[in-house]
């Protein structure tokens, strides 16, 4: 699935914890977005940092 997440955070240490633990991409556009391809498990896992984390804007299967 791709999916484009928006980080809410400005917590540098935390977005590469996350970065490094669900293998995404270290890209982050100029609005603060990262598109990456995750599995059902990392999608579900990711959902639980809503909305103090991130927010996933787009889910295309």
């Amino acid at each position: 699935m791709k999916i484009t997440i928006n980080w809410v955070t400005r917590d540098w240490n935390l977005i590469r914890r996350l970065r490094e633990k669900y293998r995404l991409p270290q890209y982050m556009n100029v609005n603060g977005l990262t598109e990456a391809e995750v599995d059902e498990e990392t999608l579900s896992n990711l959902r639980k940092g809503e909305p103090k984390y991130l927010i996933i804007r787009k889910v295309e299967k």
